[in-house]
Protein backbone atom coordinates (compact mmCIF):
# COMPACT_ATOMS: atom_id res chain seq x y z
CA UNK A 1 0.00 0.00 0.00
CA UNK A 2 1.16 3.53 -0.78
CA UNK A 3 2.26 5.60 2.21
CA UNK A 4 1.52 9.23 2.98
CA UNK A 5 2.79 11.32 5.88
CA UNK A 6 1.12 14.64 6.72
CA UNK A 7 3.10 16.89 9.03
CA UNK A 8 0.54 19.03 10.81
CA UNK A 9 -2.24 16.71 9.71
CA UNK A 10 -4.53 17.74 12.57
CA UNK A 11 -5.06 21.30 11.35
CA UNK A 12 -7.83 22.88 9.29
CA UNK A 13 -6.63 21.42 6.00
CA UNK A 14 -5.46 18.10 7.43
CA UNK A 15 -8.97 17.26 8.60
CA UNK A 16 -9.94 17.12 4.92
CA UNK A 17 -6.67 16.04 3.29
CA UNK A 18 -6.00 12.95 5.39
CA UNK A 19 -9.38 11.33 4.59
CA UNK A 20 -8.91 12.22 0.90
CA UNK A 21 -5.57 10.42 0.92
CA UNK A 22 -7.17 7.40 2.60
CA UNK A 23 -9.83 7.34 -0.11
CA UNK A 24 -7.07 7.51 -2.73
CA UNK A 25 -5.56 4.31 -1.33
CA UNK A 26 -2.82 5.63 0.93
CA UNK A 27 -1.88 4.48 4.40
CA UNK A 28 -1.87 7.82 6.20
CA UNK A 29 0.07 9.03 9.22
CA UNK A 30 -0.39 12.45 10.79
CA UNK A 31 2.44 14.07 12.70
CA UNK A 32 1.59 16.74 15.25
CA UNK A 33 2.81 18.07 18.56
CA UNK A 34 -0.50 17.73 20.40
CA UNK A 35 -2.19 14.72 18.83
CA UNK A 36 -5.52 16.57 19.00
CA UNK A 37 -8.23 16.12 16.38
CA UNK A 38 -8.66 18.72 13.62
CA UNK A 39 -11.38 21.35 14.03
CA UNK A 40 -13.49 19.61 11.36
CA UNK A 41 -12.34 16.00 10.91
CA UNK A 42 -14.08 14.37 7.95
CA UNK A 43 -15.36 10.81 7.71
CA UNK A 44 -12.51 8.33 7.88
CA UNK A 45 -10.14 10.53 9.87
CA UNK A 46 -10.26 7.97 12.70
CA UNK A 47 -8.27 5.64 10.44
CA UNK A 48 -5.32 8.04 10.37
CA UNK A 49 -2.39 6.99 12.54
CA UNK A 50 -1.43 9.82 14.88
CA UNK A 51 2.24 10.36 15.69
CA UNK A 52 3.32 12.95 18.23
CA UNK A 53 6.51 14.81 17.35
CA UNK A 54 7.57 18.38 17.99
CA UNK A 55 9.14 20.25 15.10
CA UNK A 56 10.82 22.56 17.54
CA UNK A 57 12.88 19.77 19.06
CA UNK A 58 16.35 18.94 17.84
CA UNK A 59 16.45 15.91 15.57
CA UNK A 60 12.92 16.33 14.20
CA UNK A 61 14.02 15.71 10.62
CA UNK A 62 15.82 12.49 11.57
CA UNK A 63 12.68 11.35 13.42
CA UNK A 64 10.62 11.95 10.27
CA UNK A 65 13.11 10.03 8.13
CA UNK A 66 13.06 7.18 10.68
CA UNK A 67 9.35 6.68 9.94
CA UNK A 68 10.48 5.06 6.71
CA UNK A 69 10.27 5.77 2.99
CA UNK A 70 7.11 7.63 1.96
CA UNK A 71 5.33 7.97 -1.35
CA UNK A 72 4.04 11.36 -0.26
CA UNK A 73 5.03 13.82 2.48
CA UNK A 74 2.82 16.87 2.94
CA UNK A 75 4.38 19.53 5.16
CA UNK A 76 1.64 21.81 6.48
CA UNK A 77 3.59 23.59 9.22
CA UNK A 78 6.86 24.79 7.68
CA UNK A 79 7.47 28.52 8.06
CA UNK A 80 11.21 28.92 7.47
CA UNK A 81 13.28 28.11 4.39
CA UNK A 82 16.00 26.67 6.63
CA UNK A 83 13.53 24.23 8.21
CA UNK A 84 12.34 23.06 4.79
CA UNK A 85 15.87 22.60 3.55
CA UNK A 86 16.77 20.45 6.56
CA UNK A 87 13.74 18.25 6.00
CA UNK A 88 14.44 17.97 2.28
CA UNK A 89 17.97 16.78 3.04
CA UNK A 90 16.58 14.14 5.40
CA UNK A 91 14.03 12.99 2.82
CA UNK A 92 16.26 13.02 -0.26
CA UNK A 93 15.96 9.62 -1.94
CA UNK A 94 13.27 8.54 0.53
CA UNK A 95 10.17 10.35 -0.73
CA UNK A 96 8.24 10.12 -3.97
CA UNK A 97 6.65 13.57 -3.67
CA UNK A 98 7.20 16.32 -1.10
CA UNK A 99 4.58 19.07 -0.86
CA UNK A 100 4.83 22.11 1.37
CA UNK A 101 2.17 24.60 2.42
CA UNK A 102 3.25 28.06 1.33
CA UNK A 103 1.11 31.19 1.49
CA UNK A 104 -0.49 33.71 -0.83
CA UNK A 105 1.52 36.23 1.22
CA UNK A 106 4.45 35.33 -1.05
CA UNK A 107 3.01 38.20 -3.11
CA UNK A 108 3.25 41.86 -2.24
CA UNK A 109 1.20 44.72 -3.65
CA UNK A 110 -0.79 43.68 -6.70
CA UNK A 111 -0.18 45.37 -10.05
CA UNK A 112 -2.90 43.55 -12.01
CA UNK A 113 -5.57 41.21 -10.66
CA UNK A 114 -6.11 38.39 -10.36
CA UNK A 115 -2.41 37.88 -9.62
CA UNK A 116 -0.69 34.83 -11.12
CA UNK A 117 1.80 32.74 -9.15
CA UNK A 118 4.88 34.25 -10.80
CA UNK A 119 3.75 37.88 -10.48
CA UNK A 120 4.32 40.55 -7.81
CA UNK A 121 6.81 38.46 -5.87
CA UNK A 122 7.95 41.21 -3.51
CA UNK A 123 6.51 40.10 -0.15
CA UNK A 124 5.56 42.71 2.43
CA UNK A 125 6.53 40.73 5.54
CA UNK A 126 9.08 38.19 6.73
CA UNK A 127 6.45 35.44 6.78
CA UNK A 128 5.77 36.05 3.08
CA UNK A 129 9.48 36.29 2.26
CA UNK A 130 10.09 32.87 3.80
CA UNK A 131 7.14 31.31 1.94
CA UNK A 132 8.30 32.84 -1.34
CA UNK A 133 11.84 31.58 -0.75
CA UNK A 134 10.51 28.07 -0.08
CA UNK A 135 8.60 28.14 -3.37
CA UNK A 136 11.66 29.28 -5.31
CA UNK A 137 13.90 26.75 -3.60
CA UNK A 138 11.69 23.84 -4.65
CA UNK A 139 11.77 25.07 -8.24
CA UNK A 140 15.56 25.30 -8.12
CA UNK A 141 15.90 21.88 -6.48
CA UNK A 142 13.82 20.29 -9.21
CA UNK A 143 15.82 22.01 -11.93
CA UNK A 144 19.15 21.10 -10.36
CA UNK A 145 18.57 17.56 -9.11
CA UNK A 146 14.98 16.62 -10.01
CA UNK A 147 13.83 16.72 -6.38
CA UNK A 148 10.06 16.04 -6.47
CA UNK A 149 8.74 19.09 -4.64
CA UNK A 150 5.58 21.20 -4.95
CA UNK A 151 4.30 24.25 -3.05
CA UNK A 152 0.63 25.11 -2.45
CA UNK A 153 -0.21 28.69 -1.49
CA UNK A 154 -3.56 29.22 0.31
CA UNK A 155 -5.40 32.45 0.91
CA UNK A 156 -7.50 33.00 4.06
CA UNK A 157 -8.37 29.43 5.04
CA UNK A 158 -11.98 28.98 6.15
CA UNK A 159 -12.89 25.87 8.13
CA UNK A 160 -16.06 24.86 9.99
CA UNK A 161 -15.87 25.33 13.77
CA UNK A 162 -13.35 28.18 13.47
CA UNK A 163 -14.03 31.88 12.91
CA UNK A 164 -13.30 33.24 9.42
CA UNK A 165 -11.69 36.57 8.61
CA UNK A 166 -14.64 38.96 8.92
CA UNK A 167 -15.73 41.98 6.83
CA UNK A 168 -13.51 44.31 8.86
CA UNK A 169 -10.50 42.22 7.86
CA UNK A 170 -9.72 40.51 11.18
CA UNK A 171 -10.82 37.37 13.02
CA UNK A 172 -12.56 38.69 16.13
CA UNK A 173 -16.03 37.06 16.24
CA UNK A 174 -17.89 40.03 17.74
CA UNK A 175 -18.29 41.50 14.26
CA UNK A 176 -20.72 38.78 13.20
CA UNK A 177 -22.71 39.10 16.46
CA UNK A 178 -22.84 42.86 15.92
CA UNK A 179 -24.24 42.43 12.41
CA UNK A 180 -26.66 39.71 13.49
CA UNK A 181 -28.21 42.24 15.89
CA UNK A 182 -28.66 44.68 13.01
CA UNK A 183 -26.18 47.19 14.39
CA UNK A 184 -24.22 49.48 12.10
CA UNK A 185 -20.71 48.38 11.17
CA UNK A 186 -17.83 50.69 10.39
CA UNK A 187 -15.39 49.58 7.71
CA UNK A 188 -11.89 50.95 7.09
CA UNK A 189 -11.47 53.43 4.26
CA UNK A 190 -14.18 52.94 1.61
CA UNK A 191 -14.51 49.20 2.12
CA UNK A 192 -13.09 48.49 -1.33
CA UNK A 193 -10.01 46.54 -0.24
CA UNK A 194 -10.27 42.79 -0.77
CA UNK A 195 -10.01 39.47 1.06
CA UNK A 196 -9.51 36.12 -0.64
CA UNK A 197 -10.92 33.23 1.35
CA UNK A 198 -10.67 29.53 0.56
CA UNK A 199 -12.47 26.56 2.07
CA UNK A 200 -10.10 24.13 3.79
CA UNK A 201 -11.57 21.35 1.62
CA UNK A 202 -10.42 23.20 -1.50
CA UNK A 203 -6.90 23.65 -0.14
CA UNK A 204 -6.85 19.90 0.47
CA UNK A 205 -8.16 19.46 -3.06
CA UNK A 206 -5.23 21.37 -4.57
CA UNK A 207 -2.77 19.22 -2.62
CA UNK A 208 -4.49 16.03 -3.80
CA UNK A 209 -4.63 17.24 -7.41
CA UNK A 210 -0.89 18.00 -7.31
CA UNK A 211 -0.20 14.54 -5.88
CA UNK A 212 -2.25 12.94 -8.65
CA UNK A 213 -0.47 15.05 -11.28
CA UNK A 214 2.86 13.66 -10.11
CA UNK A 215 5.77 14.87 -12.21
CA UNK A 216 3.73 17.62 -13.88
CA UNK A 217 3.62 19.41 -10.52
CA UNK A 218 7.29 18.95 -9.56
CA UNK A 219 9.09 22.25 -9.12
CA UNK A 220 5.82 24.17 -9.30
CA UNK A 221 3.77 26.34 -6.95
CA UNK A 222 -0.02 26.72 -7.03
CA UNK A 223 -2.50 29.10 -5.49
CA UNK A 224 -5.32 27.68 -3.38
CA UNK A 225 -8.10 30.27 -3.21
CA UNK A 226 -11.75 30.60 -4.20
CA UNK A 227 -12.59 31.70 -7.75
CA UNK A 228 -13.08 35.34 -6.75
CA UNK A 229 -12.00 37.66 -3.97
CA UNK A 230 -14.45 39.77 -1.92
CA UNK A 231 -14.38 43.47 -1.20
CA UNK A 232 -14.94 44.30 2.46
CA UNK A 233 -18.06 46.23 1.45
CA UNK A 234 -19.48 43.42 -0.67
CA UNK A 235 -18.73 40.85 2.02
CA UNK A 236 -20.42 42.93 4.73
CA UNK A 237 -23.47 43.52 2.55
CA UNK A 238 -23.95 39.80 2.02
CA UNK A 239 -23.59 39.00 5.72
CA UNK A 240 -26.23 41.60 6.54
CA UNK A 241 -28.48 39.97 3.92
CA UNK A 242 -28.05 36.58 5.59
CA UNK A 243 -29.29 38.17 8.81
CA UNK A 244 -32.24 39.80 7.05
CA UNK A 245 -31.00 43.40 6.91
CA UNK A 246 -30.07 45.95 4.31
CA UNK A 247 -26.41 47.01 4.61
CA UNK A 248 -25.84 49.31 7.58
CA UNK A 249 -22.33 50.53 6.89
CA UNK A 250 -20.20 53.50 7.87
CA UNK A 251 -16.66 54.29 6.73
CA UNK A 252 -13.61 55.90 8.30
CA UNK A 253 -9.98 56.30 7.26
CA UNK A 254 -8.18 53.23 8.53
CA UNK A 255 -6.10 55.11 11.13
CA UNK A 256 -9.24 56.65 12.65
CA UNK A 257 -11.15 53.36 12.33
CA UNK A 258 -8.35 51.61 14.22
CA UNK A 259 -9.00 53.71 17.34
CA UNK A 260 -12.32 51.93 17.80
CA UNK A 261 -11.05 48.34 17.70
CA UNK A 262 -8.43 46.30 19.54
CA UNK A 263 -4.77 46.57 18.58
CA UNK A 264 -4.93 42.95 17.38
CA UNK A 265 -7.86 43.72 15.07
CA UNK A 266 -6.20 46.90 13.79
CA UNK A 267 -2.89 45.24 12.96
CA UNK A 268 -4.54 42.21 11.38
CA UNK A 269 -6.76 44.45 9.27
CA UNK A 270 -3.77 46.55 8.15
CA UNK A 271 -1.96 43.39 7.06
CA UNK A 272 -4.94 42.23 5.06
CA UNK A 273 -5.87 45.49 3.36
CA UNK A 274 -2.32 46.39 2.39
CA UNK A 275 -2.21 43.07 0.52
CA UNK A 276 -5.82 43.34 -0.75
CA UNK A 277 -5.45 39.82 -2.13
CA UNK A 278 -6.99 38.72 -5.41
CA UNK A 279 -5.26 35.68 -6.87
CA UNK A 280 -5.70 33.55 -9.97
CA UNK A 281 -6.58 29.84 -9.98
CA UNK A 282 -5.89 29.40 -13.70
CA UNK A 283 -2.61 27.55 -13.22
CA UNK A 284 -4.22 24.91 -10.99
CA UNK A 285 -7.08 24.55 -13.46
CA UNK A 286 -4.78 24.22 -16.47
CA UNK A 287 -2.05 22.02 -15.00
CA UNK A 288 -3.91 20.06 -12.33
CA UNK A 289 -7.48 20.07 -13.60
CA UNK A 290 -8.61 21.52 -10.28
CA UNK A 291 -11.34 24.08 -9.69
CA UNK A 292 -12.50 25.13 -6.19
CA UNK A 293 -15.88 23.78 -5.14
CA UNK A 294 -16.70 26.67 -2.80
CA UNK A 295 -16.97 30.39 -3.38
CA UNK A 296 -15.69 32.68 -0.65
CA UNK A 297 -19.24 33.35 0.52
CA UNK A 298 -20.20 29.66 0.48
CA UNK A 299 -17.16 28.87 2.64
CA UNK A 300 -17.94 31.63 5.14
CA UNK A 301 -21.64 30.68 5.27
CA UNK A 302 -20.82 27.06 6.06
CA UNK A 303 -18.40 28.18 8.73
CA UNK A 304 -20.93 30.50 10.43
CA UNK A 305 -23.58 27.77 10.34
CA UNK A 306 -21.20 25.34 12.04
CA UNK A 307 -20.68 27.89 14.83
CA UNK A 308 -24.37 28.56 15.31
CA UNK A 309 -23.84 32.11 14.12
CA UNK A 310 -26.18 31.85 11.14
Amino acid sequence: MKKALVIGGNGKVGGYLCPLLLQAGYQVKSVSRSGKLPPAPQDGYEQVEAIRLDRGQEGFEAQIAALGDQDVVVDMICFQLEDMERLVRALRGRVGHYLVCGSAWMHGHSSQVPVREEEDREPLCEYGRQKSAMDRALGELYGREAFPGTAVHPGHIVCPNTWPINPQGHNEPWVFAHMRQGKRLTLPNLGMETLHHVHAADVAGVFLAAIRAGGRSFGQGYHAVSDRALTLRGYASQVYAWYGYEPRLDFLPVEEWGKGVSEHAYQQCLDHIRHSPSYSMEKAKEQLGFAPAHSSLQAVCECLQSLGAL
